[in-house]
């Protein structure tokens, strides 16, 4: 009895491991393909940033979270817009990945370039991703994003409903320029080096990225050529 146990658990096992192959379930946890580049095929798009590849060496299905990018969950605004827009890019066609690591729900991590392009920065540029500063510090990246802000593309069009990345990021923002700037005292105001405009430190904006000069008080800013922000100080 125990021996006929233990050959139909062994059958079971194995018809479960054979299943399991035919279905073509996208293989977890590559570590082996991180710091590695390699081309492959993409054969499927989840969403705006995740997509399967099948490597070409190996012939192996691998699921890919494209890299210093987040675009909206499905059900959020433009959600349908990043996927259609990856499967435009991406779909069927033979791709050049970059391994750079395996998150915490073992897809590879991976920069993907189709013709020249980057995926990544694609997504960016059309408005329809937030750069993922968490895991990201790449400048194109970053450029890419400002340039659709500045464009008004996608979900940075006046009016558009935004996912919740653009709200995470600028939490994320605000939670690097406070820890980034010295305790102020008395009147001094705070200085955004780019814009050139200075704020109260309870001035809403008064934490942006950007916001790093600090002057002891409004006569200092104004000498060093910086002016006034107007959302909460006047002239």
């Amino acid at each position: 009895m125990q021996h006929n146990a233990l050959v139909t658990s062994v059958a079971a096992l194995a018809l479960s491991v054979l299943s399991l192959l035919l279905s073509g379930a996208p293989a977890q946890g590559r570590s082996d393909l991180v710091g590695t580049v390699f081309p492959a095929r993409v054969v499927a798009v989840v969403d705006g940033d995740t997509i399967d590849i099948v490597e070409d060496r190996s012939q192996q299905k691998v699921r890919v979270r494209l890299h210093g990018v987040d675009s909206p969950e499905s059900g959020e605004p433009f959600s349908q817009r990043a996927r259609t827009f990856t499967r435009v890019m991406l779909f069927d066609q033979a791709v050049t990945v970059e391994g750079r690591d395996v998150d915490r729900y073992g897809r590879l991590v991976a920069r993907i370039r189709v013709g020249g392009r980057d995926a990544s920065t694609e997504l960016l540029r059309e408005g329809l991703a937030c750069h993922y500063r968490q895991f990201s510090n790449d400048p194109v990246l970053e450029e890419a994003e400002q340039t659709a802000r500045s464009a008004a593309a996608g979900f940075w069009a006046a009016g558009a409903p935004q996912p919740a990345c653009v709200e995470r990021e600028s939490r994320a923002a605000a939670n690097r320029a406070r820890s980034a700037t010295p305790a102020l005292t008395g009147g001094q105001v705070i200085g955004n080096v780019s814009s050139k405009v200075y704020h109260a430190p309870t001035c809403r904006n008064a934490h942006c990225k950007n916001c790093t000069r600090v002057f002891d008080g409004a006569a200092a800013a104004d000498a060093a050529g910086f002016r006034p922000a107007g959302d909460c100080l006047r002239k």
